[in-house]
């Protein structure tokens, strides 16, 4: 695709985003449009009710920890950087009537500011050919509400080693005068994200997969699976087996006895032991993140929970 052909693109999709329709990210997770080498993903989020469409295996780990997140009500990711200034993300939005959320400021402002070369590419047009700053775009940004029940944002912005926030392609080869361009450029690109948001009073947070241990990154994977599988069962059936299931994990008893004695009355097996995960996913059961969640051996209660473990991530205001 031609680089005037992604601008056009990008423009079309989120020019035109407004609260109550369907948000298109800015690239979306195909091998046409997806960066060479990306190891996409396309995560269909009940909460959401539409597939998310992530860019990298980080981007993945970190869209499923949002959405473990009881408070999250949308994330937009791959949101473009508006080059000019622009109104606040959450403008629009039925919860934010009657208040005027402060604006983003346009990032050739900000990289004018800062030193940063903003890139451009030549478009045509009827005018004929023309230099336009081609917009950036985050990696994701979450909406929460408070402990008022306002909502705010807050950008993630992720890498897979924290260490790829100071430097741009840090493992490849290079001579120490491209070392220190490719050091100066990370720099800059962070310090034009973090501007531009927080000119809107928008927190942004460096979050990369090596924060988060294997196991958790694998349970995530484990219950988002499960977490919007269909159920034929009745509700009060399903409320009754959470209920068992709870009391097996007070007692330290395997809860998959429990799916395998309801299934042999009821059937549907695997709808139980969906069922198991589903409450671990919206927290009707507190299991220990750092340990593998094994249904057919008793839960880990306690330890590490997500939400504690993982606050200062989540906050509307740095601590």
């Amino acid at each position: 695709m031609k680089p005037q052909e992604r601008f056009d693109l990008i423009m079309s999709r989120q020019s035109r985003f407004k609260w109550g329709g369907e948000y298109v990210p800015s690239t979306l997770a195909v091998p046409r449009e997806a960066p060479k080498g990306s190891r996409i993903s396309r995560l269909h989020s009940q909460k959401l009710r539409r597939t998310l469409h992530l860019l990298s295996w980080p981007e993945k780990v970190f869209a499923q920890l949002a959405l473990y997140h009881p408070d999250l009500f949308e994330m937009h990711e791959q949101k473009m950087l508006w080059p000019i200034n622009a109104g606040h993300p959450l403008r629009g939005h039925p919860l934010t009537k009657g208040t005027f959320p402060p604006p983003l400021r346009g990032t050739v402002d900000i990289a004018a500011e800062i030193g940063f070369k903003h890139h451009q590419i030549v478009v045509e047009d009827e005018s004929g050919r023309q230099r336009v700053p081609y917009p950036y775009q985050g990696d994701l940004l979450l909406y929460l509400l408070n402990s008022r029940g306002e909502p705010y944002a807050v950008n993630w912005t992720v890498k897979d080693q924290a260490g790829a926030f100071r430097e741009r392609r840090r493992t490849s080869p290079k001579t120490p005068v491209q070392q220190r361009g490719d050091r100066e450029h990370a720099e800059l690109r962070g310090e034009l994200e973090r501007q531009y948001y927080a000119s809107a009073d928008i927190r942004t947070v460096e979050v990369s997969r090596d924060m988060l241990t294997p196991t958790i990154q694998a349970n995530l994977d484990l219950l988002f699976g499960m977490h919007d599988l269909n159920s034929s069962l009745e509700a009060t059936l399903l409320d009754d087996f959470s209920s068992a299931v709870a009391d097996a994990v007070q007692t330290g008893n395997p809860v998959a006895y429990v799916a395998i004695e309801y299934s042999a009355r009821w059937g549907l097996r695997d709808q139980f032991i969906a069922k198991i995960y589903q409450d671990i996913w919206d927290r009707r059961l507190l299991v220990d993140f750092s340990e593998p969640i094994l249904i057919d051996r008793p839960l880990v209660t306690g330890g590490c929970d997500l939400l504690q473990e993982f606050s200062s991530f989540f906050e509307e205001t740095a601590l």
